[in-house]
């Protein structure tokens, strides 16, 4: 399990000054609140983590409990931070999770013009009572949803930015268009490669009767203290079964936030713990397309944000591959798709991105998502076998922060794997399925290791 405190590079970010934290008094019962807290209760198994900041916060109030009752049916890791300095050194000590943060107006009026462009920050949310006043400041900081006098209206915009921001996370790896010539010495390429042989080897491994018991156990310990998310742990170990994998991946619950965070920081030991779900859902998703209709293609979109640093990736191997690492969920939408890309111009670290998916319905492994979502509204979303590879094939500007980038999914997924595993096996002969996953495990986790290295 990842943590969520993780030291990084601290030195290109700006702390407030000490100044500010000494002026404010912290209330005698809430300053060792943290201190108090195990390495297990800082951490999390999610992408997200919620704090709110405030000097006079009373954490057994029932404003305070109400607020992580209503919050925590949305992200799990909710803390409370009465220091200044405290809760920015946790927030420049996070490495791997996203931050939202609830702050004051008037301590959020000096601090957050200091840390608004801190990466690791997604969204700030202004709880006061004084709604008029804050907001002439609040309107000039992008990353500010929001000025709020009532927890409930909070929700709802909190709700509709962790949607977005798990979107953004979807991770993805690049294939070069020459890699059967050069992947041995291109890590980006044997990333590539590594991780797809992960994938066919997690849908096709056999697991234990016991497996889903052993994975509930475990959410149990994750989500101690969280009755929303541990009834949901009950209900998903008793009622469900493998033909409702899909059900229960669109379901905003403990499953997809699990997923969405080992398949993008690489967790495999997650990975392995929730391949059962994986392969179920893979398998559901080859049962529901082979009752399609005949159609001969198809296009889809799906718009997102995504990092400078990937972005770039994209641009120079334009005619290579790209793989979503996870089940990729598009729309036949295109107008709302481009909506969901320009909510990137908020933040200043992604690119908006509309990608235009081309798809041939009779060789392409996809299935639509009505009748078998957990959400009614999803009659114009498709959903993407993990395994799928698609082909970029041109890369547009649309308007300035915009662009569109054409996809085209191969058609012989199957047949890129076998050919992956030969060349793996060219390298590491006579390997059984334990040995090829020890040995694939070995591999990306050194590559990940490494990526500072050459990312």
């Amino acid at each position: 399990m990842a943590q969520a405190i993780n030291k990084g590079n601290q030195s290109a970010q700006r702390k407030p000054p000490a100044s500010l934290s000494r002026t404010m008094s912290i209330p005698a019962t809430s300053e060792n609140f943290l201190l108090r807290l195990d390495n297990r209760q800082i951490s999390t198994v999610e992408n997200s983590i919620l704090i709110w900041l405030d000097t006079y916060l009373d954490i057994v109030s029932e404003e305070f409990n109400y607020f992580i009752a209503r919050f925590q049916e949305l992200v799990h890791l909710i803390l409370p931070f009465f220091d200044v300095n405290r809760c920015i050194d946790f927030i420049l000590e996070t490495k791997n999770e996203k931050i939202f943060l609830v702050v004051s107006g008037s301590l959020g009026e000096t601090l957050v013009p200091i840390i608004h462009d801190y990466e690791q920050i997604d969204s700030i949310y202004i709880y006061c009572e004084n709604k008029n006043k804050h907001e002439k400041w609040a309107n000039e900081i992008k990353k500010i949803k929001g000025v709020f006098q009532a927890l409930e209206p909070m929700f709802d915009v909190f709700r509709r930015d962790i949607r977005q921001c798990e979107d953004d996370l979807v991770p993805f790896h690049i294939l070069s268009s020459n890699y059967h010539r050069n992947w041995k010495n291109n890590p980006a390429d044997q990333l590539f490669i590594y991780t797809q042989l992960l994938k066919d080897i997690l849908i096709e491994m056999d697991y234990k009767s016991n497996t889903k018991k052993e994975f509930t156990d475990f959410c149990r310990c994750q989500y101690l203290n969280n009755s929303y998310q541990l009834n949901l742990i009950t209900e998903f170990r008793t009622d469900s079964k493998p033909s409702s994998s899909i059900y229960w991946y669109t379901r905003e619950c403990f499953l997809y936030l699990m997923l969405s965070k080992a398949l993008r920081i690489q967790d495999i030991n997650m990975m392995i713990q929730m391949g059962f779900f994986i392969r179920d859902i893979h398998r559901e998703i080859i049962q529901s397309h082979s009752k399609l209709g005949k159609q001969n293609s198809t296009t889809v979109y799906r718009g997102q944000g995504i990092t400078e640093k990937n972005f770039h990736q994209i641009l120079e191997n334009n005619n290579g591959f790209l793989s979503f690492n996870n089940f990729l969920i598009a729309t036949t939408d295109r107008d709302l798709s481009i909506m969901y890309a320009s909510f990137a111009r908020d933040n200043h670290e992604l690119t908006g991105v509309l990608f235009v998916i081309e798809i041939d319905q009779s060789k392409s492994l996809f299935t639509p998502l009505d009748k078998i979502s957990y959400y009614p509204e999803s009659e114009q979303q498709i959903l993407f076998s993990i395994q799928n590879v698609f082909r970029i094939q041109s890369i547009d500007q649309i308007e300035n922060g915009l662009w569109q980038i054409q996809l085209k999914l191969t058609t012989h997924d199957n047949e890129l794997v076998r050919h992956f595993r030969e060349l793996v096996q060219q390298e590491i002969p006579n390997k059984n399925e334990n040995e090829w996953l020890n040995t694939v495990k070995m591999n990306i986790q050194q590559l990940n290791k490494a990526r500072g290295l050459w990312a």
